[in-house]
């Protein structure tokens, strides 16, 4: 796939939406968590890569790579025998969205909400890195026009509400008896 020739398509708008919910879904929380560092710290972390996500979905930064690898592929004439090594890629992208998934529910243990908003930010940068990647079979799947919107644009979807509502969750004022509770 290569750089989309008109900039606001439906898809590109789902995923500006899903991202900027995040972004300011983690703005929100890092806001109202000034007397807990640690949900501070965890939301200004995923604000920046979900930041970061929407400058991408804005500038379409991740075709730009893409098309760099390409490019180079094609210059050193080893363009039709990348399939290997993009299925490796994948295998390697699995494996640390795996590792990484395991030390979110390892390490917060007792809170699934951020539990619940990592893994969507582990999610989301696994498929910019996919995208990047582009295995054509894989392409055939994320990029297939179902009434003008592409199957992709769902998984943006999807993590980004994981990450805003679990980063807010996360940090939710708790009144009562629980108003103490880290």
């Amino acid at each position: 796939m290569t750089v989309v020739d008109s900039w606001l398509t439906p898809t590109r708008v789902i995923g500006l939406i899903a991202y900027l919910f995040a972004t300011v879904a983690c703005c929100v929380a890092w806001r109202r968590s000034r007397k807990f560092p640690d949900r501070r710290r965890l939301a200004a972390i995923l604000g920046l890569v979900d930041a970061g996500l929407l400058l991408d979905m804005a500038t379409n930064g991740r075709w730009l790579i893409h098309q760099l690898l390409d490019n180079q592929a094609m210059a050193n004439g080893t363009y039709n025998q990348r399939s290997g090594s993009q299925v490796t890629a994948l295998m390697i992208l699995c494996t640390l969205a795996l590792v990484g998934s395991g030390i979110a529910f390892l390490q917060g243990r007792g809170r699934s909400n951020a539990v619940l908003a990592i893994c969507g930010v582990v999610i989301s940068v696994c498929f910019w890195c996919a995208e990047i990647v582009s295995l054509h079979a894989v392409d055939a799947v994320f990029y297939h026009s179902i009434f003008g919107i592409m199957p992709i644009s769902l998984m943006w979807v999807v993590s980004s509400l994981m990450t805003g509502i679990g980063i807010l969750r996360e940090t939710q004022v708790r009144v009562g008896i629980y108003s103490n509770v880290p």
